[in-house]
């Protein structure tokens, strides 16, 4: 995987031009000035699982948190610090993966904030043992993905999303695709949402909050418009959101 991302990076980068100035779950979702899920950041411990190009936690910091980014691509984290240089915030960044977090002390973490980043990790088990354990008591683990139910809709064959269901919601083999047109191969753990709740109270956590945004309609107007075949693809929750604590 790091070999993937540090041969998509650039074109990654270029296509979704990520803001800094706010918090964001993904390119299917409102961001944190809409959703609110964060609250007042001064002062918080935040640690972000798969920062990519950093602009997330430049967002942060730019609202008084105290940020690290991990991410295993060196091509995005070259990214990342170029752009908070850029953007003149105190943000470190490191290379790792998230699940051997061993540099990171227990218990001194406020939030743990990964976006669209966990359905790429071959040991989920491992990773949100490592969360529970650098998390303070009633930290909180912040996590978007790929809502599964549009899993369902993928086609493994052609390589994009279908307008009836072509994949068993139950099925758990990994899906893998072409990423964009750098012929770059990726692939992803699909997990029902009730395996996610499991995963979660299994290790530890409670759950706080689950959010499955509306996306934005000038998204869908853009991508599937009203009078368009995909039309239908319209109707289905693209982003979910956990916000589990640790009691």
């Amino acid at each position: 995987m790091r070999d993937a991302w540090n041969r998509a990076s650039a074109s990654y980068q270029a296509r979704h031009q990520l803001t800094t100035t706010d918090i964001h779950y993904g390119p299917w979702a409102p961001p944190e000035r809409t959703l609110g899920l964060l609250g007042d950041l001064r002062g918080q411990r935040v640690l972000e699982l798969g920062c990519g190009g950093g602009q997330c936690c430049i967002a942060f910091a730019k609202r008084g948190a105290l940020v690290i980014g991990l991410d295993i691509s060196d091509e995005q984290l070259a990214f990342a610090r170029t752009l908070a240089t850029q953007e003149a915030v105190a943000v470190e960044f490191v290379r790792g993966s998230a699940t051997q977090l061993a540099d990171f002390q227990d218990g001194a973490w406020d939030i743990v904030f990964s976006i669209y980043t966990f359905s790429y990790l071959d040991d989920m088990q491992r990773c949100l043992v490592e969360c529970y354990r650098i998390l303070r008591p009633g930290g909180r683990l912040l996590f978007s993905l790929d809502h599964p139910l549009r899993d369902c809709f993928f086609d493994d064959e052609e390589e994009e999303l279908a307008v009836y269901p072509v994949r068993n919601y139950f099925d758990n083999q990994p899906m893998q695709w072409t990423f964009a047109d750098t012929g770059v191969r990726m692939h992803s753990h699909h997990y029902t949402v009730a395996q996610w709740l499991d995963l979660l109270r299994l290790n530890g956590f409670r759950l706080h909050q689950l959010v499955e945004p509306l996306p934005p309609t000038a998204l869908l107007d853009a991508l599937w418009p009203l009078d368009s075949p995909y039309a239908p693809l319209r109707n289905l929750p693209p982003t979910i959101i956990f916000v589990a604590e640790k009691p």
